[in-house]
């Protein structure tokens, strides 16, 4: 899967806080999904990730450091870019 392009303020506000997007490997076609992770001292991790599904973009953030369920879905967007600033907002922990 190729991750969608995103706006320039975006993609610079991402690489100034050390954020990337990697995208999720072996996705079923139209059903993309790309991972929101803090690459920090050599170490990455994950803050949370944006799925494609049905046509809109889901969010889901990282919101418990412990736990089954660490990560709620914080929205659902029709823009990748949306999906993307809410995951960055709303993510309170890494893992």
């Amino acid at each position: 899967m190729a991750i969608p392009d995103v706006g320039a303020e975006l993609r610079q506000s991402l690489e100034r806080h050390r954020f990337s997007l990697r995208p999720q490997p072996d996705t079923a076609p139209g059903e993309e999904s790309a991972h929101v992770v803090l690459d920090s001292d050599g170490e990455t991790f994950h803050a949370g990730r944006v799925a494609h599904h049905l046509g809109v973009w889901c969010a889901f953030a990282v919101v418990r450091g412990h736990g089954l369920f660490r990560s709620e879905e914080v929205g659902r967007y029709t823009s990748f870019e949306d999906a993307v600033l809410a995951v960055l907002v709303s993510f309170t922990h890494v893992e």
